[in-house]
């Protein structure tokens, strides 16, 4: 019995020995009945599922199952990088239409009409996203065609013909054509609807030659003209039935129809009727790219301050303009909230005007050349604007025709300075030795002298006393009244020049004027001897209306008074040829001549600041003629992206 038992288990164990070797015969005996589970689902399906394969441990080895998972990993790693560079390289983040930018500005709007514009900074904000042109200023700052597809000059550069582009349309669906920029055109020239831009256009003859085509014709070549087309077109069918004696008065003035990239939706008062805010929308008919921001807000402000406070309080989204002397609380907004300061170069120079006709002192070139000379620009940048400002020798600025960094200049040199009024009989008196025997001012001076600051007091600022003196020629004080605008960085630009300028014996009365009273009172009947002020270049760099002599009386620009004949035909020259080469030499010649003459002394340009949230991206202007250029490529801004891919 035992012994057919044992040879029976004998056979059955020689009978299974062909099973156990395919098994892997390392594998443990306790493991049989997994792998014969394992090997029978093979038989039945092509691959394990999910749940089975966790079985694979049951018959893998640790070699094997290292291996195994090595492989995994390698092969989740390229799938990985395998995406990343097919979503690198066939995925494409576009603009796309939505979002909400709202934006504080420091004014109110008046006259949201290009006619009309030109006198205030927020009328051409918001006409600068209203209307279109038939040029604009891009973001390099450069004149390229809006409205105009193309443009030619005849031979004798008189002649400007202009081809429209097409599938232009109003705000309201109306098609816009060549009778509509005719239409513009001689509103201006109408004196009856008063515009600013008159004189500009007063002898130009403007001509339809077709639906697409203008032309218009100068009385002589004037080179920078297509750099004054800038200005926006009006709708001739919603316009030409307003009488221009009553344009200014026209509801179209606060609820504009242009065609450009943004539209006119509403505007919210206060109680009391101030407009504080305008809204515009997307015009989904523009014919240009975009634009993609679906909402603009325009908020408006009496103060900086009360417009920080609105962005610290998230009531707006950035900030359409940041004074020079506000970087410490741009940086403590940037810090609190998501914002990028855009810093734009601005044609703008702030300079010292002499009035030589106030003063028979100024009308000494020996004077005027030590007071150059005892001019720190440098200090004056970090006294007032700390440190950011660009200092400016010329009246042409770096970028435009004519600027030369080789032109011979005047370095700060006050020993110089006291050299030359030595030599030209100026002669140093000592305060020990001054006598104060002046007669008895009469109550019309006293009450003249109520704003003038005199040159002895500092304002509110205590000076280190010095062994100064004062300088007298022919019982003639060496004496000058300083005037500029009651602001807080002019103001401190002016008490650094008085300083230098007492340091060589030029006593220095400061007045300080209103803002809105300089136009008015100083400017118009050019009533200063010296006056410290800034000017806009304009979007082409044309000095005449700045020096030539025909401008020196107001409304010209001629600050100083200046009259010199071979500046006058260098200027008339220049502004009648196409030729740059020919302009720029031109240019140079006539800096060269005020270098020499020194009617002003020019100090320091302002780069032009604004804030907005960093989530707007598309923003590449870094060059501007006038503010509202800073939406010189509003239709590339944009806040929502989407994904496309690019076979």
């Amino acid at each position: 019995m035992s012994g057919s038992s044992f040879l029976g288990k004998i056979s059955g164990f020689l009978a299974c020995l062909p099973k156990k070797i395919s098994r892997k015969s390392f594998f443990e005996i306790g493991h049989k009945q997994d792998q014969d589970f394992v090997f029978g689902i093979i038989g039945t399906k092509s691959l394990p599922s999910f749940s089975q394969l966790k079985y694979i441990g049951k018959f893998y080895s640790e070699k094997e199952m290292f291996i195994t998972k090595a492989a995994i990993f390698l092969a989740l790693i390229s799938s990985v990088a395998l995406s990343i560079m097919l979503y690198k390289n066939y995925v494409i983040i576009q603009p796309s239409t939505g979002g909400e930018y709202a934006e504080a500005v420091i004014g109110a709007p008046t006259y949201i009409n290009p006619l009309f514009a030109q006198t205030n900074d927020i009328d051409q904000d918001i006409s600068r996203l209203i209307f279109s042109s038939l040029m604009k200023i891009n973001e390099q700052g450069h004149v390229v065609g809006d409205l105009a597809e193309t443009w030619k000059i005849d031979e004798a550069q008189t002649t400007y013909t202009f081809t429209l582009k097409t599938n232009t349309k109003w705000h309201d669906k109306e098609n816009l054509t060549a009778d509509d920029v005719i239409f513009t055109v001689q509103s201006i020239q109408d004196q009856n609807f008063k515009s600013p831009l008159y004189i500009t256009f007063r002898n130009v003859q403007v001509r339809k030659i077709d639906e697409r085509t203008v032309s218009f014709t100068l009385p002589e070549p004037f080179a920078p003209f297509l750099s004054v087309l800038t200005f926006g077109i009006l709708p001739e069918h919603l316009w030409q039935e307003i009488n221009p004696s009553h344009a200014i008065l026209a509801e179209l003035n606060l609820k504009p129809i242009g065609s450009g990239p943004y539209k006119f939706a509403s505007f919210t008062k206060d109680k009391k009727g101030n407009i504080k805010q305008y809204e515009l929308k997307r015009f989904d008919d523009y014919y240009g790219q975009g634009p993609y921001i679906k909402t603009i807000l325009i908020k408006f402000f009496a103060s900086f301050s009360e417009a920080q406070n609105a962005l610290a309080e998230g009531n707006v989204d950035g900030l359409g303009f940041l004074p020079q002397n506000a970087s410490e609380q741009s940086a403590s907004l940037s810090g609190q909230k998501s914002l990028t300061e855009h810093k734009l170069s601005l044609p703008q120079y702030t300079a010292l005007f002499f009035n030589q006709a106030s003063n028979a002192s100024l009308k000494e070139i020996q004077v005027r050349q030590a007071l150059a000379l005892a001019t720190s620009r440098q200090k004056i940048i970090d006294t007032a604007f700390e440190g950011v400002a660009e200092p400016v020798e010329t009246p042409i600025l770096p970028g435009m025709i004519g600027y030369s960094d080789e032109l011979q200049t005047v370095l700060y040199d006050p020993a110089k300075a006291e050299e030359i009024l030595d030599k030209a009989g100026w002669e140093r008196v000592y305060e020990s030795s001054i006598v104060d025997d002046a007669p008895e001012e009469s109550q019309v001076q006293a009450e003249q002298k109520q704003e003038t600051t005199k040159g002895s007091v500092n304002l509110g600022l205590e000076k280190e006393s010095k062994d100064l003196y004062k300088r007298v020629k022919k019982d003639i004080p060496l004496e000058l009244t300083l005037t500029t605008i009651q602001k807080d960085d002019m103001i401190q630009a002016a008490e650094t020049i008085r300083d230098l300028w007492q340091e060589i014996g030029v006593t220095v009365n400061l007045k300080i004027v209103e803002i809105g009273k300089v136009q008015k009172d100083v400017i118009k009947p050019r009533a200063y001897e010296v006056l410290l002020f800034g000017q806009i270049l304009g979007r082409d760099p044309d000095p005449y209306p700045f020096w030539h002599s025909s401008q020196a009386n107001d409304p010209g620009l001629n600050l100083s008074l200046y009259a010199n004949k071979q500046v006058d035909r260098l200027l008339e020259d220049a502004r009648k040829t196409s030729d740059l080469t020919e302009r720029q030499k031109k240019y140079i010649e006539f800096q060269q001549q005020i270098i020499q003459d020194i009617p002003a002394l020019f100090l320091y340009s302002l780069q032009y600041t604004y804030l907005v949230p960093n989530d707007i991206k598309g923003i590449e202007t870094i060059r501007i003629n006038h503010t509202s250029d800073r939406f010189s490529n509003i239709e590339n801004w944009y806040i929502k992206t989407k994904k496309r891919i690019r076979f």
